[in-house]
């Protein structure tokens, strides 16, 4: 290996372990941002309450069909040997 060789992959191994450890700071970054977001929220009610506006039940012009089945091949009993001089072609 030159000199030159040697110096490039070493230039591509310091991108690569900066381009690494960076990503690693910005997902630690983004990860102490949701836990603050996620203990600063209110608490969440249990208790829902019905109201005619929402609806929770699927309406009535829709209905659940089931997949058909596509039907199986019929499974051929006899077998026949043709030759293709006996069929006429050729």
């Amino acid at each position: 290996m030159s000199p030159l060789d040697m110096l490039i992959f070493f230039f591509l191994i310091l991108v690569t372990i900066k381009a690494v450890s960076t990503s690693i700071d910005y997902w630690k970054d983004v990860d102490d941002e949701l836990a603050a977001e996620k203990s600063a929220k209110r608490p969440v009610r249990t208790t829902a309450t019905l109201s005619r506006t929402i609806r929770t039940g699927r309406p009535a012009s829709v209905r659940v069909t089931p997949i058909k089945r596509v039907g199986t091949p019929a499974r051929v009993t006899a077998s026949h040997d043709y030759h293709l001089k006996e069929k006429g072609v050729a």
